[in-house]
C-alpha cells in the first residue's frame, strides 16, 4: 500500500515538474507582467480587428530567450514540495477519518442505507457530513503547504525585477521572515481557503445531484465530478488570482510594489481593485488575451486666477 502511494506521489510530482513552464508563465500573467507587445488580429465571427497579447507558448519562448531552458523551471522545487506536502496531509487525514467511519458503518443496517439512497433529506445530511470532512482535509493540506506556495510565487516573479533572494528554499525562508515575519509565510491564505471551500462544496453537490437524478450509468458517473470541477473553477478563479497577487504585494520585490503593482492592505481591497479595473480574470485565458490599454495619467499645471475671475459652474478639476 505504501509503495502504491509513493508511486502516485512520485508520478504526480513528475507531471507537475514537466508542466511547470506553463504554470510559471501563467503566474507572470496573473501579476500583470506583459513583456511582449500586443499583436493585431481579428475576431473569429465578426472579423473585427482587436489587439491581443501573445499566447502562452510565445510567453514561454520569451522566458527561455531571457533565462535559457533551465530558467523555465524557476520555482519548480517549492511547487513540487507544496503539492506533495499538501496531498500527504490531506490524504492522511482522510484515511484517519475513513477508518473511524468504517467502524460506525458496520453497525448500520441495510434498511437505513436504502433509506438514505431513496430519501432526499438523509441524502443531504450524508452529503453535508462527507463534504465537511473533505473540506477539513483539504484546508489542512492547504494551510500546511501554503508557505511553499508563497515561496514558489515569489521565486517566479523574480523574473520581472531580476532579483535573486528567492533562489533557494533557505534564502527564501530567511527573506520572508526578515521582511514580513511569520505572517509573510501565509500571505494570500484567506482567499485561497475561501476558493477551496466554495469549489469543494459546489462541485461535490452538483456531482452528487447529477449522479442521483440525471445519470444512471455507473461509467459516466465517474466523470461527473471532473466536469463539474472545471465549471466551478471558472467561477472561483478570482480567488486564485487574488491569492497569487497577495503573495507578491508588499514583498519587497519589484513586481510587488509601485509602479508595477499597488501595495494592498488586505485581500479584499485587492479583489475590489482588480474588479474595478475589470481584471478578475487576468491570466485565466492562456491563448486569447485581449489587450486593455491602461489609462494614462495626465498631469495638469495649476495656473493663478486672472483678475476678475469668476468661478464657473463646470470646474475642470476637483
Amino acid at each position: 500500500m505504501a509503495a502504491i502511494a509513493l508511486a502516485q506521489y512520485g508520478s504526480g510530482a513528475v507531471i507537475t515538474a514537466l508542466l511547470h513552464p506553463f504554470g510559471y508563465a501563467k503566474v507572470l500573467m496573473q501579476v500583470g507582467h506583459e513583456p511582449l507587445p500586443p499583436e493585431s488580429t481579428r475576431t473569429f465571427l465578426f472579423r473585427k480587428e482587436v489587439y491581443v497579447y501573445p499566447n502562452i507558448f510565445k510567453y514561454i519562448g520569451h522566458i527561455k530567450k531571457v533565462d535559457g531552458f533551465t530558467g523555465l523551471y524557476r520555482g519548480v522545487f517549492p511547487r513540487v514540495l507544496a503539492g506533495t506536502i499538501g496531498n500527504l496531509v490531506q490524504y492522511n487525514i482522510q484515511d484517519l477519518l475513513k477508518s473511524n467511519e468504517k467502524q460506525k458503518k458496520n453497525d448500520e443496517s441495510e434498511a437505513s442505507s436504502r433509506l438514505q439512497e431513496e430519501d432526499f433529506v438523509p441524502w443531504l445530511k450524508q452529503f453535508a457530513k462527507e463534504t465537511s470532512e473533505d473540506t477539513l482535509c483539504r484546508c489542512c493540506g492547504v494551510i500546511v503547504s501554503h508557505p511553499f506556495h508563497v515561496i514558489m510565487i515569489r521565486s517566479m516573479v523574480q523574473f520581472i525585477g531580476r532579483e535573486t533572494q528567492y533562489n533557494s528554499i533557505w534564502s527564501s525562508t530567511k527573506e520572508i521572515y526578515q521582511h514580513d515575519g511569520v505572517l509573510g509565510f501565509f500571505a494570500g491564505l484567506v482567499p485561497r481557503l475561501i476558493g477551496e471551500v466554495i469549489a469543494i462544496w459546489v462541485t461535490t453537490f452538483l456531482a452528487k445531484l447529477i449522479n442521483k437524478y440525471c445519470i444512471t450509468e455507473k461509467d459516466l458517473k465517474s466523470y461527473t465530478g471532473a466536469a463539474c470541477g472545471l465549471i466551478v473553477a471558472h467561477f472561483t478563479y478570482p480567488f486564485t488570482l487574488v491569492t497569487n497577487v497577495m503573495a507578491v504585494s508588499g514583498s519587497g520585490l519589484a513586481a510587488g510594489r509601485d509602479p508595477l503593482m499597488p501595495v494592498y492592505t488586505n485581500w479584499w481591497s485587492c479583489m475590489n481593485s482588480l474588479s474595478a479595473d475589470g481584471e478578475l480574470k487576468r491570466g485565466a485565458n492562456a491563448f486569447w488575451r485581449i489587450y486593455k490599454p491602461k489609462p494614462a495619467i495626465v498631469l495638469t499645471k495649476v495656473r493663478a486666477k486672472p483678475t476678475g475671475y469668476q468661478k464657473s459652474s463646470h470646474s475642470s478639476y476637483k
